[in-house]
């Protein structure tokens, strides 16, 4: 009997002691999880073109949009822009959406910036899972996971035909989509320019 009870004493401090190894290890793990200064952040810029080339016929597009709202520098590291959320040190992500037509579907680009202070952070199907301490990002997008380096970019070119028949004739474009994720990196937040 004495054996057991000190048998399962044995067996509850070893227990009680691993589950505080664990709890101390995850927390710790947290906080070393973010190492990059609070005066940085890093930015992250995901772009997709739809460009159409004219096949044959009067193909009907022309689609126009107009709101850039943020510019990026990539030699002096200052990006300009529209800022619906707060810089301050909680901030881990800039995170830069937009999209662009040209060619005969379209004209123009419209552009969004996106703060994130948490990590993971995601917006619709594109989420960056981590970061490390020198700025690199794991992307989780559609069904890809995508890592990227400081100025490193991943590039995803379909094409398609399409084909109108309004009635006056066939008409058929080559539409192309230029899906683009750009990591620029660690970026000093003095840099941001609220405009």
């Amino acid at each position: 009997m004495k054996r057991n009870k000190l048998k399962n004493g044995l067996i509850l401090t070893v227990i009680t002691a691993f589950t505080l190894f664990l709890v101390f290890s995850c927390e710790k793990n947290q906080e070393e999880d973010w190492i990059i200064s609070s005066d940085k952040c890093v930015f992250v810029d995901h772009h997709v073109n739809t460009n159409g080339e004219l096949i044959e016929g009067n193909y009907q597009g022309g689609l126009n949009i107009d709101f850039p709202t943020y510019n990026f520098n990539q030699t002096s590291k200052i990006l300009k822009g529209e800022f619906d959320f707060e810089i301050n040190k909680s901030l881990k992500i800039i995170y830069g959406n937009g999209k662009s037509l040209s060619g005969v579907v379209g004209a123009g680009a419209a552009t969004v910036l996106y703060g994130g202070y948490d990590i993971p952070y995601a917006k619709g199907k594109f989420e960056i899972k981590q970061i490390d301490f020198d700025g690199t990002v794991h992307i989780q997008y559609n069904d890809s996971l995508i890592v990227l380096k400081n100025n490193e970019e991943w590039v995803n070119v379909t094409s398609e035909i399409d084909t109108q028949d309004f009635g006056e004739g066939i008409a058929k474009a080559n539409i192309i989509t230029t899906d683009k994720i750009v990591n620029y990196g660690i970026i000093e937040k003095s840099k941001i320019e609220i405009e």
